[in-house]
């Protein structure tokens, strides 16, 4: 078989055993999901499971991958957008980009009950520390190439702020059943995270 064809077929293999794992957990939650299930699911077996994940836990957590590399990948171009775009106000070019943030929260959104499920369920803590760890790796990634800009704080501390506020902010969102629109989320995260909470509060 050419090494091509292999590899597609691994990958069919793969997001097979992804996607039931993912119809699974939002049927049973993660903890009552079982090998078996998620085999019979992708009419696959457990050898073939065993071939590609050491087990549930592995394939969960390639799963959260899968979706956030298939994420990046699609948004490539308005993710790079910000590294060159040569703002005078130094503010707004280090802002977080209205359009990325705002296909974060349409992402959210198109698939609300699989981001409910992983971020408050029983794998919620593997889940949101597998998700707060891209997020933080993209975002150090980011910083290294932004020009003329400083941070009074280590990378690794701005990036674990930005990722643990994101990440809380689109889980409230969705467990309050998005109460407000996804400009004006947009609208506040960049409020509060460009300017913080000091700035935003209004003395009566």
């Amino acid at each position: 078989m050419p090494s091509f064809e292999k590899d597609r077929r691994v990958k069919r293999t793969r997001r097979a055993l992804q996607n039931a794992l993912i119809h699974l957990i939002l049927e049973k939650g993660y903890e009552a999901v079982t090998i078996e299930e998620i085999t019979n699911q992708a009419d696959l077996g457990r050898t073939t499971f065993y071939l590609h994940f050491r087990d549930k836990e592995d394939l969960f957590i390639q799963t959260i991958d899968t979706i956030c590399e298939d994420f990046i990948k699609e948004h490539e171009s308005l993710l790079s957008l910000q590294d060159t775009f040569p703002h005078k106000d130094h503010q707004r070019r280090f802002a977080p980009d209205e359009r990325i943030l705002t296909q974060i929260f349409t992402h959210a959104r198109q698939n609300a009950d699989l981001y409910r499920v992983m971020l408050r369920s029983d794998g919620a803590s593997k889940a949101s520390q597998r998700f707060s760890t891209i997020i933080q790796n993209e975002t150090i990634k980011r910083l290294k190439r932004l020009q003329g800009i400083g941070l009074k704080v280590p990378d690794e501390v701005f990036a674990a702020f930005f990722s643990g506020t994101l990440i809380e902010l689109v889980t409230w969102w969705l467990e309050n059943d998005q109460p407000y629109t996804i400009k004006a989320m947009v609208g506040f995260y960049q409020q509060l995270f460009t300017r913080g909470a000091l700035d935003t509060v209004i003395l009566k």
